[in-house]
């Protein structure tokens, strides 16, 4: 019989974790319990004592005794019942920490196969929300029952020391609880299991339906999707309303069994009593017993609907992810990073319902060969590909590595030797350093690479074409205050380099900062304030309310220009959303931020309404005149005179107002080396750095301190800027740095601040720096250009040799390439040579090729 040590996670009872886990604890609990019955049922007896004893012989001194013992007894019992609760709620969360870590891994080595038929929200829905349900009841598994239970017991025997007739009346009613809730209960659960089918169901729909937002949006399938998804809500309406009738009809059970207990003893015990058989003491204390009585009892029949409810969840659970693992690695082993050789011998592969998608694939591949696979689509490329990696496992042929069957094989050992790049990698959330170590095992322990590691990212990334998208993000970023500062110099040489050697060129796509010019490309903000303050005091947000500006404002008049133009900005601005859809994008050109929309709705309401506005509503309209950028917005046209007034702002603003003295433009500091400007103050405050050419902006991203300026933003401009940036920093040796920086740059969610062409080259640079023996890349640059494709494959030709790469291509000019081409058609393999050979038998290959290539 299977030993319960080597039970399959899904195949554990749900008092598997409870039992084996936590047992320090669940001792503890034990010894608190055992202390808790005895002070909850000592009140009793001191009832009894307090009513017979010190009331009916009028003694006041044994009144106070008692009842102090009796005070005591109920505040040791809550504390005790305090402790219990605590220890339930430690024991649960640390029996459910480990329930969750343990069904993650399980789920991580699920084959491949088996997420094809997973549905993201049916998974995370039981990952979270689902195993919470669960948690509560793990805590309190063994302490609720125990100390229902022995209460149950010590109680009971307590009244039948009083009264053995009236505590046999009073349990005469429990067989009839004990048959009538179970009913109900089965009746519950099942509607609980329908509740949690659905629940899931509808996390699917809402997973896909963000998935699919492009389309939906593309589609204007919206009413669709609100009706698949109102089938849903209505039908878990339903249920709930269903589940509820049984979970009130076993309340209202228990609350009439409840309340016949008491009716049965009136009416039994007060007979007695008035018959002089029973005394009044004992009476009450027989009552205070039937209450301590049905508390354990409640407490139970509450138990059990939760541990029923804690089953069907764990149930659901576990067979939603009641599949075999794939073969785990007994312990690591090292890697071998000399080429290895493959060889498939009549390999089928076949899916549910007999869809043969391989048939008799025989395929041998040396050591140090270069494969292209090639053929239509849907032959079975990709499905080989993953077979290969056994991401996906076959029943009916072998496949040997190295001369071992790989169904042998450890999971660790094939990780070791191959390593696979998707056509559609996954990006993880964190920076393109993060993703690119990713596949380092000790990356996660080991947050600085080391020079080795460090010198092979470089060369990776240098010939996959992935170091300008580098240099360009890296020139995007804002870094901290703390690496700025060891930056700043570089930044600064980099900027003294671009303005000497690149000014003419950079003059067609860059708006250089100039005190004495108005600015087209930059906000009004800029243009008045001209500089930044480390500590945001002149956010466009703040300075509203900021006397410095308010003092601005008042010397040139601006107050209600800059009303007037917020104003005339808001009506626009709403005027284009209600005649045309908007998306993400437009608010990224947009001085309005969406979550602003409803607040300038409101203004304009009130405007129209002849409402005053409040200086809170005045204070917006200043902020979106601020963020203007007349250039790139372009909704109006500024009041002739305007930029003269925004000029003499600014000086007045600079001169008299923050006392900066000799702050040059780049113009007058490269005609007057002698005299730089560094746009210092006379306090010495440090709080604020004007656009001057010797001054770092620890506000603004690498580019604009590089610049000095602003890009026009059109697509020939930053091109233009990209060639021009990576050639400067390359010839003056300064691209590790900003290459650094660009590491650093974070993807977003699956890489959503990524191109697909980005992606594809983080997967490859990825791949790559795990120095695998075998690469399989199955369309691993689809998404690029031609020229990055020609780049990569060069460097894989010879940088590459002595690797074994079976590549999928759908480029067919870059089979020439490779060693030898197998050519696939409707799962099976109809041609194999090389790319001479197969041209000139002119068969399948041929045919493909000049399909492609007319």
């Amino acid at each position: 019989m299977l030993n319960k040590n080597t039970l399959s996670i899904t195949k554990r009872p749900l008092y598997y974790w409870i039992i084996r886990h936590c047992r320090g604890l669940q001792l503890l609990l034990l010894a608190t319990i055992l202390i808790s019955v005895f002070f909850r049922v000592v009140p009793l007896e001191l009832q009894k004592r307090i009513v017979n004893e010190a009331i009916s012989k009028r003694d006041e001194y044994l009144l106070l005794w008692y009842c102090g013992f009796y005070i005591s007894a109920v505040l040791l019992a809550g504390l005790t019942k305090y402790l219990i609760n605590m220890l339930q709620v430690i024991i649960g969360q640390k029996i459910l920490i480990r329930l969750r870590s343990e069904l993650y891994m399980h789920v991580l080595r699920l084959p491949l196969q088996r997420y094809r038929g997973l549905r993201p929200g049916s998974a995370i829905s039981a990952m979270t929300g689902e195993l919470n349900a669960i948690g509560a009841f793990l805590g309190q598994a063994l302490a609720v029952p125990l100390t229902s239970i022995l209460t149950y017991v010590v109680v009971l025997s307590y009244m039948f020391s009083l009264s053995p007739m009236l505590t046999v009346i009073t349990i005469a009613v429990y067989p009839f609880e004990l048959v009538v809730i179970p009913l109900l209960q089965n009746k519950f659960n099942s509607w609980n299991q329908k509740r949690i089918a659905t629940v899931r169901e509808m996390s699917d729909t809402v997973n896909e339906a963000i998935n699919g937002i492009v389309e939906i949006q593309s589609y204007n399938r919206y009413q669709f999707e609100k009706s698949r998804l109102g089938l849903l809500i209505n039908k878990l309406y339903n249920i709930v309303i269903t589940l509820n009738i049984y979970k009130f009809g076993i309340k209202f059970t228990g609350n009439f069994f409840q309340a016949t207990g008491p009716f049965l003893l009136f009416l039994v015990g007060g007979h007695l009593a008035i018959q002089g058989q029973f005394s009044l003491g004992a009476l009450v204390a027989f009552l205070s017993a039937h209450e301590k009585l049905y508390d354990p009892w409640q407490e139970l029949r509450l138990f059990y609907q939760e541990y029923q409810n804690a089953r069907v969840v764990y149930q659901q659970i576990t067979r939603l992810f009641d599949h075999q693992e794939q073969l785990l690695p007994p312990a690591a082993r090292p890697a071998n990073t000399q080429p290895a050789y493959l060889e498939l011998s009549h390999l089928y592969y076949t899916l549910p319902g007999h869809i043969t998608l391989l048939r008799d694939i025989c395929l041998t591949i040396h050591r140090g060969q270069h494969i292209a696979l090639v053929g239509s689509s849907g032959c079975g490329k990709s499905t080989l590909a993953l077979l290969l990696a056994r991401l996906y496992q076959s029943k009916d042929g072998t496949i040997h590595l190295e001369g071992q069957d790989m169904t042998c094989c450890t999971k660790d050992f094939i990780s070791s030797q191959i390593t696979v790049i998707p056509q559609h990698p996954f990006i993880f959330s964190g920076t393109i350093r993060d993703n690119i170590l990713y596949g380092l095992h000790d990356s996660v322990t080991c947050a600085t690479p080391s020079a080795e590691i460090q010198s092979r990212l470089l060369h990776i990334i240098a010939h996959i074409g992935l170091e300008k998208d580098l240099v360009w993000l890296g020139m995007s970023s804002v870094p901290p205050p703390h690496k700025a500062q060891k930056l700043k110099n570089h930044i600064l040489k980099m900027r003294q380099i671009l303005h000497q050697d690149l000014k003419g060129a950079f003059g067609e796509v860059v708006e250089f900062y100039d005190r004495d010019k108005f600015l087209y490309y930059a906000t009004l903000r800029d243009n008045l304030i001209f500089g930044e303050s480390p500590s945001g005091k002149y956010a466009p947000e703040k300075l509203p309310t900021n006397a410095d500006f308010i003092q601005l404002l008042q010397y040139e008049n601006l107050y209600n220009d800059l009303l007037s133009l917020g104003l005339s900005l808001a009506r626009i601005i709403l005027e284009i959303l209600q005649q045309t859809s908007t998306d993400e994008s437009f608010f990224s050109e947009c001085p309005m931020k969406e979550q602003e929309l409803q607040t300038y709705e409101d203004i304009t309401d009130h405007l129209d309404s002849g409402v005053s506005l409040t200086a809170q509503e005045k204070n917006q309209l200043m902020i979106l005149a601020l963020r203007y950028i007349p250039a790139k917005h372009g909704l109006i046209l500024l009041q002739p005179g305007f930029e003269q007034k925004i000029l003499s702002a600014r000086k007045y603003f600079l001169t008299e107002i923050l006392k900066v003295f000799d702050c040059t433009s780049h113009h007058d500091t490269h005609n007057n080396p002698e005299k730089p400007g560094n746009g210092t103050l006379d306090n010495s405050t440090n709080d604020f750095n004007t656009y001057c050419y010797s001054g770092y902006l620890y506000n603004r991203n690498i580019r604009t301190n590089i610049l000095l300026g602003s890009v026009k933003k059109t697509f020939e401009d930053i091109l233009l800027i990209k060639d021009l940036a990576w050639d400067t920093f390359k010839r003056n040796g300064l691209m590790e740095e900003i290459i650094d920086l660009g590491l650093d740059f974070t993807v977003g969610s699956q890489g959503s601040h990524l191109s697909g062409g980005q992606k594809q080259k983080v997967a490859i640079a990825r791949a790559l720096l795990t120095d695998s023996p075998i690469f399989i890349m199955d369309e691993a640059t689809a998404s690029l250009d031609n020229i990055s494709q020609a780049m990569i494959q060069d460097f894989i030709s010879a940088s590459l040799r002595e690797k074994t790469i079976i590549s999928i291509i759908h480029r067919l000019d870059l089979a020439r390439f490779y060693d030898s081409i197998v050519v696939m058609d409707n799962g099976a393999i109809v041609e194999q040579g090389t790319y001479d050979e197969l041209m000139q038998r002119q068969d399948v290959f041929y045919r493909l090729y000049h399909n492609q290539n007319p």
